[in-house]
């Protein structure tokens, strides 16, 4: 498995940091979410008020977050829209009466579900590897608040060395100056670092276009499922399957 992983020596200097994105990377946002999605389901009635089974409520959640999530990094809505209105378009497509929506849904879900503590197989085994030899940085689009509550439950706190997250800094990726604002917290130069994502769109090519070597984690699928996106970019260095396998791969070699 190891022989699909490269990276270009000519135009790495020392390696000194390796940078995640945190969801679906490390903390397993799409099964934490669900379990959050659940709770709320059966907690505020919503098969009785709509008819909805929680499988298929669920679903048109995914899809009408997703819609927002992709408004929201391309500077289309504010948090507060992309909060709200996941919920109440969801709730609204169902066919729920208005006065029998969950006012303070979007809050509740913000508070069950970042303190859940599903991860990616192996990741806290690959922190731990990676520390070793190396600095970690977790870069984000997700909120300040939730996404240090996820590394505080998770047990990923302690491997950090540097924390982003698009809300802080107004700046989400794919955008240059978000990762550009990274290398310059941390005082390295894009051949320094190496970068992994499961996002195509945000992680890898917004890491490639600022010229760091980027690696694709491939959420839900195995070495030998179809995985779409590749690029010949001199610093693409592959698709990861198993990420502990990644980092031992990255101490051994660099």
């Amino acid at each position: 498995m190891r022989n699909q992983y490269r990276i270009d020596k000519k135009t790495l200097a020392p390696l000194k940091w390796v940078l995640f994105d945190l969801d679906n990377t490390l903390w397993d946002f799409d099964r934490n979410a669900k379990e959050a999605l659940k709770e709320l389901f059966h907690r505020h009635n919503l098969e009785l008020h709509t008819g909805y089974k929680v499988d298929q409520f669920i679903h048109l959640y995914e899809d009408i977050n997703k819609a927002y999530w992709s408004k929201y990094e391309k500077g289309e809505v504010s948090k507060e829209v992309l909060r709200t209105r996941r919920f109440t378009d969801t709730f609204e497509q169902m066919g729920l009466s208005p006065a029998l929506y969950p006012t303070s849904v979007w809050e509740e879900y913000l508070e069950i579900c970042p303190i859940m503590t599903e991860m990616i197989p192996g990741a806290l085994d690959a922190l731990e590897i990676i520390k070793s030899k190396y600095s970690i940085g977790i870069l984000t689009n997700g909120f300040e608040k939730t996404q240090s509550t996820k590394m505080r439950c998770s047990g990923i706190e302690p491997f950090v060395n540097y924390f982003q997250s698009s809300e802080r800094i107004g700046i989400a990726k794919p955008s240059a100056d978000f990762f550009k604002h990274a290398l310059d917290n941390i005082g390295c130069d894009a051949s320094e670092v190496v970068y992994i994502g499961d996002n195509w769109k945000t992680d890898v090519e917004g890491g490639l276009n600022v010229g760091i070597h980027t690696f694709h984690y491939v959420y839900g699928k195995t070495s030998k499922d179809k995985v779409n996106g590749y690029s010949t970019h001199q610093k693409f260095g592959g698709h990861i399957h198993e990420i502990a396998d990644w980092a031992n791969w990255i101490v051994t070699e660099n």
